[in-house]
């Protein structure tokens, strides 16, 4: 359930959602009861230790308020949200982890409205400050189900965490233009660099599913560093190796080309064309899926 790490706006269904298909907790997610939330010592140490262990690995969720069964989702365990405010949980884990983690998100959904039927989903992010220490002065990760204490080495190897690249693809840009009955769709891939060091190994790959005889599919000849699959059941890939170095915080566009279809069979070459765009670099992967519905609609409405 790791795609759950990119929603903002959570509502009741999906909690009801993660019940009724008995969600299996992971290293991505975690339930914990209602009675998680408490003011005594101990609950606050068991709070900042499985907040601090997401944020030492890959990052997760932790939904409050939700009972588990056999590591599996299984019943709602609600909070009462005038005891246990979004501030007040904000303020533990902030006061009781060192160092602070970036861009940690609590959103509160309030079944039927009522405050005092809360659940908390804690947004934990892959850290680049690492390692963080909870209250109790340990270093923890998780592990399958559970936050588990780290090894020397382990604690070691997070210090350098900072020292790399992390790139992101970003959604596409697309410039329309019509011609001689001829409909030309230019494209435009970027991708960012969010990490703290610069990189300069990586490929793009640019998957398109239910491709079609209707679409041409071109770019400028010197882009020699491009390439272009057609694969099985209509599915067509195209890559484009790196040729500059994306440095921190630097939005880079990695590859342009274009569809030229006959306006005339637009609607059908567009009909059921979806997109993934899978990125490789030399510190792991980013992944965006589109079924491309907006796309579609806007270029069909503007016929």
């Amino acid at each position: 359930m790791k795609e759950l790490l990119t929603k903002d706006i959570f509502t009741e269904k999906d909690i009801l959602d993660l019940i009724e298909n008995e969600i299996e907790e992971s290293i991505y997610l975690d339930f914990k009861a209602g009675d998680a939330l408490g003011r005594s010592d101990g609950k606050r140490k068991e709070i900042s230790k499985d907040v601090s262990a997401f944020a030492n690995s890959d990052g997760g969720i932790i939904i409050y308020g939700l009972n588990e069964k056999n590591h599996k989702a299984h019943s709602l365990s609600f909070i009462d949200g005038n005891e246990f405010t979004k501030e007040w949980l904000e303020q533990i884990i902030s006061s009781s982890i060192q160092r602070k983690i970036s861009d940690l998100n609590i959103i509160p959904v309030r079944f039927e409205n009522n405050i005092e039927k809360t659940v908390y989903i804690v947004k934990i992010p892959k850290s680049f400050e690492t390692p963080h220490m909870c209250k109790e002065n340990r270093f923890y990760r998780r592990y399958n189900f559970e936050s588990v204490q780290m090894e020397e080495y382990e604690i070691r190897e997070l210090y350098n965490r900072k020292s790399i690249a992390k790139l992101q693809v970003e959604p596409f840009d697309y410039v329309k233009s019509v011609e001689n009955e001829k409909t030309t769709l230019n494209f435009a891939f970027h991708v960012f660099n969010e990490g703290q060091i610069p990189e300069s190994s990586y490929k793009l790959n640019v998957y398109f599913n239910n491709f079609n005889k209707y679409i041409n599919l071109t770019w400028e000849a010197e882009k020699t560093n491009y390439d272009y699959t057609f694969y099985a059941n209509h599915r067509v890939k195209v890559s484009a190796q790196n040729r500059l170095t994306i440095y921190p915080n630097e939005r880079s566009t990695v590859m342009r080309f274009k569809m030229e279809i006959e306006t005339i069979y637009l609607e059908d070459a567009l009909k059921n064309l979806n997109m993934e765009m899978l990125l490789f670099y030399s510190n792991g992967e980013s992944k965006l899926s589109d079924d491309l519905d907006e796309f579609r609609t806007y270029i069909l409405k503007t016929e």
